[in-house]
């Protein structure tokens, strides 16, 4: 049951993460590539649907026990492989999105990759702070 309450965590903040990180990488396109366009609510539904399709490589791509640097960068260059797939199969079926231009099939891809790399730091300095919060609750009890 941890294990699965873990994930779910992990999953939920890596959703926010992605959700705001998404959210400013649309708005940089959408300055870049149509900043004329006028757009109404329902916009606000794709940085919810596409930070879900971040959080998915959570629930299928971890181990609970340690892998080599190797493996690790194995698992996240498919990660990334996968969502960019997903996210450019959306892109090229929605009629909303103008996939015909280089431009902003490059743009997304390169997007997506900035999302990426940006999520990973964010999510490892988090990480780095409670490895130090716990370091030091262990070092306050070993000397008590």
């Amino acid at each position: 049951m941890n294990r699965i309450k873990d994930k779910l965590l992990e999953a939920f903040r890596m959703y926010f993460i992605l959700f705001t990180l998404i959210s400013v990488l649309l708005m940089v396109l959408g300055l870049l590539f149509d900043r004329d366009r006028v757009l109404g609510y329902e916009v606000f539904i794709s940085p919810l649907l596409y930070a879900a399709i971040g959080v998915i490589p959570v629930f299928f791509f971890r181990e609970d026990k340690e892998i080599s640097m190797k493996r690790l960068i194995i698992r996240r260059l498919i990660s990334l492989g996968f969502i960019e797939l997903t996210i450019m199969v959306l892109a090229f079926s929605a009629s909303s999105i103008p996939t015909e231009k280089l431009s902003v099939v490059i743009g997304i891809a390169v997007g997506i990759a900035v999302v990426f790399v940006l999520s990973g730091i964010v999510e490892y300095v988090l990480e780095l702070g409670e490895a130090q919060n716990l370091n030091k609750a262990l070092a306050e009890y070993q000397n008590e």
